[in-house]
């Protein structure tokens, strides 16, 4: 390397250089582990980038067809240069001299000592074989109560991606002298001189999941416990860090887990297992209020309002939070919030080079196939997954495959088993064993991914003025939650309505695809007029279906339209919100009665909104259960009801003054 000055404009433009010839494409693609805007903001002018986003465009840009061993001496090799020559650009720099050394990167889980985001320490829960108390506790403090045990022979780390247990488990191995940490990541590691080895001392292996085994499962080879027998059987102590949900998976190491015989054969004595687990929203809250962070409390208020569905992760979290301090708008709705996470989990595996679908087709394979269950009309048992064959996941995936011409030009494209790299990254969509042997079928790994990505579908189509094309012939069985319909109202952009308005009034509309259209504009000024173009045989359809509707949601939709309408008794909507409404049910109406605004007030504006004055008995029902104190003057003046119905205005007064004291 030439030892003559280097300013960050030469710098940049010999980095942007060396991306394209790497890559062979001018912004490194998705190879460079950042997206094009922020990898040329990155690389403009008189910027230098952090050190930290250095390396990873550095490790984005490793040759996918280096085998695992010569990609990690690439990678190192390669770090080292340009980390010299960033150093050389940050002295060059008028600002002032370079630190002593260089800035360490921000660790998750680490405590902050500056404006970064960072992490409450990870904490556990013990899964086996330590008793805590039912309390949770520090990764540390459980792995110091190991290492004190000396009859145990393993401890056993699980947790989702990006959930913290690389680095704390490091920052702990560090710290102890006799501790061994291990990466199989790093290629250079000998996994087969590591477990015949005469050490003793407790010796950490990391990536885990990593290990070959004999056992297959779609063509990709799955580690299991027996790797480690020999190391066990001479006096070896392990720390394993893997990403198995010991909860949904069924592998053979989740197998091997489960039972206290198949790990006593193995050579295991006195195994702890332990999981740990995603920031709460009321840990990200108290680590805001504590730095006066206001964009912090919003993540943790979006956290609350989704029911802590999303797996909150620092990885996840710091991902979301550095979208607000690139300038993106915060994450205020539960659009936002998935939205961001899901790209984020889908590129996850592409970004760390454990996958070779990229991120984008990843994501438009999981929205198909939740939009083929949605218009397929599969109804879930219990009903909060589907499952759909893998053989049609496949034909899914190889469609969005197809249309990269990157990938189709592959040599290997027909050979390499990308359903089975699908599939074997499960945080969204995975195997399921709830259908049986005879046909092998997957899911969503939680409803709340299938109804967004059910959502996403929706919104593409209406926001282009499509139909849905529907097929009404099939509308008993279908599957569309209030949670579809928050995800909608909330994904929608000024104007969008304008064109779902347009739609419902068109006159080859199908009756499923109207009853969803008007749904969704029931709060616009000209809902009664979209009421009345709506053609007759529309309202003679939903009187006729009524019945037959297996989803609640849906029933209440059609039957709030008919009473509008003035074709059927407001009872009717009063006895399903009274006999087959649960908590989490209201939880999802209040969602999507009060997205954008206040519930009280999105409330009162239903209350007060002379075209939905037929369904006044409703809205104070929800008052009743959602409302705040300043709703109840609104009800007192409620008149000219029948006295069934000035009842239940008597109730949600009684409900409001209970509920508020």
């Amino acid at each position: 390397m030439p030892d003559e000055a280097l300013s960050p404009e030469q710098f940049n433009s010999e980095l942007r250089a060396w991306v394209k010839k790497v890559t062979g494409r001018a912004d490194g693609g998705v190879g460079v582990s950042m997206s094009r805007s922020t990898f040329y903001r990155l690389t403009h002018g008189s910027n230098l980038m952090a050190l930290e986003d250095l390396i990873r465009v550095v490790r984005g840009c490793a040759p996918r067809t280096l085998d695992v061993p010569e990609r990690g001496a690439w990678t190192r090799k390669n770090i080292d240069i340009w980390q010299r020559k960033w150093w050389k650009a940050y002295a060059s720099r008028e600002e002032g001299e370079p630190p002593a050394e260089p800035p360490a990167p921000p660790e998750v889980g680490a405590a902050s000592n500056g404006s970064r985001f960072s992490f409450p320490r990870a904490r556990v829960t013990v899964l086996r074989g330590m008793d805590t108390g039912d309390t949770k506790i520090r990764l540390s403090e459980a792995l110091d109560r190991w290492l004190e045990h000396s009859d145990s022979n393993l401890f056993f780390i699980t947790g989702s991606s990006g959930a913290g247990k690389t680095v704390e488990v490091k920052d702990w191995a560090d710290a102890h002298d006799q501790v061994t940490y291990l990466s199989l990541r790093d290629g250079q590691v000998d996994f087969d001189e590591l477990v015949l080895s005469e050490n003793a001392s407790p010796t950490v292996i990391d990536d885990f999941d990593l290990v070959s085994s004999t056992a297959e499962e779609h063509g990709v080879t799955r580690p299991d416990l027996s790797e480690l027998r020999s190391g066990l059987g001479r006096g070896g102590r392990f720390i394993v860090i893997s990403k198995r949900n010991l909860q949904t998976v069924r592998d053979e190491l989740a197998e091997q887990l489960r039972s206290p015989t198949r790990m006593e054969d193995l050579g295991v004595v006195s195994p702890v297992v332990v999981r740990v687990d995603p920031i709460s929203s009321e840990e990200l809250k108290a680590l805001g209020d504590e730095r006066d962070d206001d964009r912090m409390r919003n993540l943790a208020t979006e956290m609350e309002r989704v029911g802590g569905l999303m797996l909150a992760t620092p990885m996840v979290l710091r991902q979301l939070y550095s979208t607000i301090q690139e300038g993106e708008p915060a994450p205020r709705t539960q659009w936002d919030a998935y939205t961001v996470y899901l790209r984020h989990v889908c590129g996850q595996p592409w970004d760390r080079k454990g996958s070779r679908i990229p991120s984008k087709v990843r994501f438009e394979t999981y929205r198909d196939i939740a939009w083929d269950l949605f218009v397929g009309m599969d109804e879930p048992v219990p009903q909060t997954k589907d499952l759909i064959p893998v053989s049609r996941v496949s034909e899914w995936l190889f469609a969005n495959l197809q249309r990269d011409l990157d990938i189709t030009r592959k040599r290997d494209f027909l050979t390499y088993e990308w359903i089975a790299d699908l599939l074997d990254h499960a945080e969204i969509f995975g195997v399921s064993r709830r259908g049986g042997d005879s046909v092998e079928s997957a899911e969503f790994t939680h409803e709340t991914f299938y109804q967004y990505f059910v959502a996403y579908g929706i919104r593409d189509r209406l926001r282009d003025g499509r139909g849905m094309a529907l097929d009404g012939a099939r509308f008993a069985d279908m599957h569309m939650g209030p949670l579809v319909t928050s995800f909608l109202k909330s994904g929608f952009k000024p104007g969008d309505l304008d064109t779902v308005a347009a739609l419902s009034v068109r006159e080859s509309l199908s009756w499923m695809d109207r009853l969803i259209c008007l749904y969704l504009t029931e709060e616009r000024s000209d809902y009664a007029e979209l009421l009345d173009r709506a053609p007759e045989r529309y309202w003679d359809e939903l009187e006729f279906v009524l019945e037959a509707f297996r989803s609640v949601f849906l029933r209440k939709a059609a039957i709030f339209q008919l009473l509008i309408k003035g074709r059927t008794p407001v009872d009717k909507y009063l006895d399903i919100m009274r006999r087959e409404e649960d908590p989490q049910a209201i939880a999802r109406e209040r969602d999507v009665l009060g997205w954008g605004a206040d519930i009280t007030q999105a409330l009162l504006a239903r209350l007060h909104n002379p075209v939905l004055a037929p369904a006044i008995p409703i809205t104070a029902y929800r008052l009743g259960q959602m409302g705040d104190i300043s709703c109840v003057s609104h009800l007192e003046g409620l008149t000219g009801l029948s006295s069934d119905h000035q009842e239940v205005v008597a109730e949600a007064i009684r409900r409001v003054k209970e509920r508020h004291g």
